[in-house]
């Protein structure tokens, strides 16, 4: 029996109340042990596949807590027996990314994916008053000559010529350079800038692939000449660099007036996290071999490491062993909370949903899971408060945070 099968087996048995200890035991081990995160993404489509026709509709809480309690209790050491397990909105604060699906189950899994029925059960026990869209393909292309052309993900065609490179937009939120004859007679500069809440992706001359993240901003030439090709990153973006004989090197600014470092590869996949409202600059490697540079200090990352600028002391140091699939949650349509303080999440939230948020204190929570780009914030904040450790209003633009 296949993994797959075998999931769909134990799922069915939990949400129809009938698994064995030992079967919910098995569904929670190979829930906890999914480090990459397809798991999580097969057991999302298989609860979908399983649940009742109108089960939305027929939001049953006390069902679904019920389900996520037994499945957070067959991880409980046999000697534990006298202890009382904790409901499962107090459980979450631990629950690994890779077990997105007990925060499923406990959330009545409406929240974490885009509901096709409206639930006014929700709804009416929603803390939000008003509520903000998630953000979406959109950006500003600023040519060499100031020229400004919005971007999203409604247009397609050419949309202009520099030189000997047409630059299209062959489908919504993307953007493609393409070399049509010759080499262009000087080098000129093209600007991609996305906004707050929105996002976009482009493919170089060279046929590199770059993602860029929410408030984020990539400078590049319209055709790579020279020894390297060299790119220039505001924020966050992550690159699958095109392999060619000259080094692809990514100027990093890291916020503070014209500080930078440089990441240079050959080939390689990797993430860059550069916001200047960041207390570190974090490059991840997921495949190939890139070294970071700051002010002559160099380190080579192999697959799997990541580097760690940190700006207050203008440290590089390396991660021998970082979870690649939280530096790119982003990219894959994620927000990530692993092992993030409050003040992180809320920073994560405040880009992508173009909003303003306000502490009225200091809230010393840390949160686990990951949680879809595709929902209303409104949704978003409703899991977090089920820890139990934050709330929140929202006015307007505007979400005030409190412990």
């Amino acid at each position: 029996m296949s993994t797959q099968d075998r999931l769909t087996y134990l799922l069915g048995q939990a949400l129809q109340q009938n698994a064995t200890a030992a079967e919910l035991q098995e569904l929670s081990v190979l829930i906890r042990e999914d480090d990459s995160g397809v798991l999580t993404r097969q057991v999302e489509a298989l609860l979908m596949e399983q649940l009742p026709d109108g089960a939305i509709a027929g939001y049953d809480r006390d069902y679904w807590d019920d389900v996520a309690s037994r499945i957070l209790a067959a991880d409980k050491p046999e000697h534990a027996d006298n202890v009382v397990p904790l409901r499962p909105q107090r459980r979450l604060r631990w629950i690994p990314a890779a077990a997105a699906v007990l925060l499923l189950l406990s959330a009545g899994l409406y929240w974490l994916l885009r509901p096709k029925v409206h639930s006014p059960a929700i709804v009416a026990s929603s803390p939000v008053k008003r509520d903000v869209a998630p953000g979406g393909n959109k950006a500003m292309l600023i040519l060499a000559d100031g020229t400004e052309l919005p971007l999203d993900s409604a247009a397609s065609g050419t949309l202009t010529q520099q030189g000997n490179t047409k630059i299209s937009q062959p489908a919504g939120g993307q953007l493609l350079y393409a070399a049509t004859s010759g080499q262009p007679d000087i080098l000129q500069f093209n600007t991609l800038r996305t906004p707050r809440g929105g996002q976009f992706q482009v493919t170089l001359p060279d046929g590199t692939k770059v993602w860029l993240n929410a408030a984020s901003s990539l400078k590049y030439p319209v055709a790579f000449k020279g020894a390297a090709r060299q790119v220039e990153l505001n924020g966050e973006a992550y690159f699958e660099v095109a392999r060619n004989t000259r080094p692809f090197k990514v100027t990093v600014r890291t916020g503070q007036h014209n500080d930078s470092m440089e990441v240079a590869v050959l080939g390689t996949q990797f993430n860059v996290m550069a916001y200047a409202d960041e207390s570190v600059v974090k490059t991840t490697l997921l495949e190939g071999a890139v070294k970071v540079s700051r002010n002559g200090n160099s380190k080579q990352l192999a697959p799997g490491q990541g580097a760690q600028l940190d700006k207050q002391h203008d440290q590089l140091s390396i991660q021998q062993h970082v979870n690649t699939e939280e530096a790119v949650a982003w990219k894959n349509g994620y927000i990530q909370l692993e092992g993030n303080d409050a003040a992180s999440v809320m920073r994560m939230i405040a880009r992508w949903y173009n909003v303003d948020v306000v502490f009225t204190a200091p809230v010393p929570a840390h949160f686990r899971g990951i949680i879809p780009r595709n929902v209303p914030v409104s949704q978003v904040l409703k899991i977090l408060e089920m820890t139990g450790e934050v709330h929140f209003e929202v006015k307007d633009r505007q979400i005030i945070v409190s412990p």
